[in-house]
């Protein structure tokens, strides 16, 4: 396999973060940490392959704004998402809380 350009990794990666975006949105946690380990696998590649200046040129600079916009929806979305999850957590306690009194204990009589 060919050795692929930095600018050319840095598509992908960038394509990769926008589909982790999409599908953390669609709450399909299992395509979701697919792409994310995919996309490590990219960052890996990445650090590995000698960059032709692609970061220093104005579209790379972009490019990675870009990329580091969408990485801090990505976290605020994660950070959404783990406040309702505790939320459910915390209301399913609740209810199992309850459902665990025993009733024979109450007083039915007046």
């Amino acid at each position: 396999m060919a050795e692929k350009p930095a600018q050319a990794l840095w598509q992908d990666y960038r394509f990769l973060t926008k589909e982790i975006k999409k599908f953390l949105k669609k709450q399909d946690m299992a395509l979701f940490y697919h792409l994310v380990e995919q996309r490590e696998l990219v960052q890996t590649i990445i650090d590995q392959t000698t960059d032709d200046g692609f970061k220093d040129s104005q579209a790379g600079r972009t490019m990675l704004t870009e990329i580091q916009q969408e990485n801090q929806e990505i976290i605020h979305d994660l950070q959404v998402q783990l406040g309702r999850s505790k939320r459910q957590h915390q209301v399913s306690e609740a209810y199992s809380g309850v459902s665990n009194a025993p009733i024979s204990r109450l007083s039915w009589k007046r």
